[in-house]
């Protein structure tokens, strides 16, 4: 039985729950803890746990790791037996444990807690449970039992119980260590933290969730991160065609790893997932404008004060939120590492002008996709480089030409120059051989 969900969501405790109902079932039993990380320099021990459980609590000493591999291989297969090997994510880690299935007698139980469902299918496991959220019931009792050693929030602090519960989200973790921080504090102290979790998260939350962020390699850590701070919420293929050709089998393994879910090929994740990784990019400088990833107020307050850098690889603003006026012709100039670049009008229906400078420009030659409602220039700027663009939105703009000359843009396969009314001239075709779609509705 494999048992998977993200950290913090009571694998272990599910587990151990259905170990102390069931091993009095079998010849013996043992129940391994946190092998991830043990495995890395304790094999020798947990051998000797291993076999110390299976024979019944009698005592074999094992001089070395090969000599534990002989012996447990069998003895399991010679004892109907119930082990649980908890917080696993490579099968390696199993190598000296139970390295397959077929070293257990048939009527043997194993049970794995894992948080990456990619290992549950290696190893092959007959039955899988995913360890759903808890519904807002359950989750306002665990809180309670945490922060009043009683089943409902005492009447006064009702309020911020419930918030407190909405911020958790149905994770488990989060609503322990939450409740038991604020067990015996005054109501002020209640708001205060409420109030700072707002904009940073619980440190011992942060650090459990963060273990899965850790196991990833660098473009699939790129890739979370691009998707907690723009992406969330999106459909799968368009995220995967922006972020590049290795963006599809990394969005598989933030799914096996659960760190993102995915449901009618949209991409989500759990608030507090979320709010891990806008940590980790406030953490790469205590200064928004060392940042990797910018969105409204910090993009806002780097692009009108100049003080960009070539740190920034994306920026989304909601342009219903600031007056994009400011904007000089040296907002963009140092940002010249940007790929991602969003502004947006989420009501279109209001029109709002940029009124951006003649002389502004772009200097990142790296931009894969930019997006840009209500574009106030005639025509891209002269240096802009679309050598590596896909997407191209300029939705509701005064464009009147993208671009003029020969120039080749063999990336570029999306153009959305809808209700861009002034326009007067549509790219030459052989300009943009790989164009699957272009949209020029009103």
């Amino acid at each position: 039985m494999w048992i998977y969900g993200v950290g913090g969501a009571g694998k272990t405790t599910i587990a151990k729950a259905i170990y102390n109902e069931i091993s009095h079932q079998y010849e013996s039993s043992s129940f391994l803890r946190n092998i991830k990380e043990r495995s890395k320099s304790d094999i020798l021990q947990l051998q000797q746990e291993l076999l110390h459980g299976i024979l019944k609590g009698k005592f074999f000493r094992i001089s070395n790791i090969n000599e534990g591999t002989i012996m447990i291989k069998r003895c399991l297969n010679s004892n109907r037996v119930l082990v649980v090997f908890d917080d696993v994510d490579e099968l390696k880690q199993l190598e000296y444990l139970a390295e397959e299935k077929d070293w257990f007698e048939s009527k043997s139980t194993i049970i794995i807690t894992s948080r990456d469902k990619q290992v549950l299918a290696q190893y092959g496991a007959n039955i899988s449970y995913e360890v759903p959220k808890l519904n807002k019931e359950e989750a306002v009792e665990l809180f309670s039992l945490w922060a009043f050693k009683q089943n409902l929030p005492e009447e006064v602090y009702k309020n911020l119980s419930y918030s407190i519960v909405d911020y958790a989200n149905g994770l488990p973790l989060a609503l322990k260590v939450l409740g038991a921080s604020l067990f015996g504090k005054k109501l002020s102290e209640w708001e205060s933290a409420l109030s700072k979790l707002k904009t940073t998260p619980h440190m011992e939350i942060y650090n459990v969730l963060k273990i899965s962020f850790n196991g990833l390699d660098d473009m699939e850590q790129g890739i979370f991160l691009d998707i907690a701070c723009f992406f969330k919420g999106n459909d799968k293929y368009f995220v995967s065609r922006i972020l590049g050709p290795y963006a599809e089998h990394g969005i598989t393994t933030l799914e096996d790893r659960c760190l993102i879910t995915i449901s009618n090929n949209m991409l989500d994740m759990h608030d507090l997932i979320q709010q891990m990784g806008w940590e980790i990019i406030r953490r790469e400088c205590p200064e928004d404008l060392g940042r990797s990833r910018l969105r409204d107020y910090d993009a806002y307050d780097v692009l009108t004060r100049n003080m960009g850098t070539r740190a920034i690889r994306g920026l989304f603003l909601d342009k219903c939120k600031f007056n994009l006026s400011q904007l000089t012709a040296e907002s963009f100039k140092l940002i010249n590492k940007l790929r991602l670049l969003k502004i947006h009008n989420p009501h279109r229906e209001l029109f709002l002008e940029d009124h951006l400078p003649r002389g502004f420009e772009f200097a990142s030659h790296e931009l894969t996709y930019l997006h840009w409602d209500g574009y106030s220039l005639e025509s891209l700027p002269m240096n802009f480089h679309a050598n590596s663009l896909v997407e191209l939105s300029l939705r509701d703009s005064n464009i009147k030409q993208l671009w003029s000359g020969d120039k080749l843009h063999d990336k570029l396969k999306f153009i959305d120059l809808s209700y861009s009314t002034h326009l007067i001239e549509i790219p030459d075709f052989s300009s943009v051989p790989n164009l699957e779609s272009l949209t020029l509705e009103g």
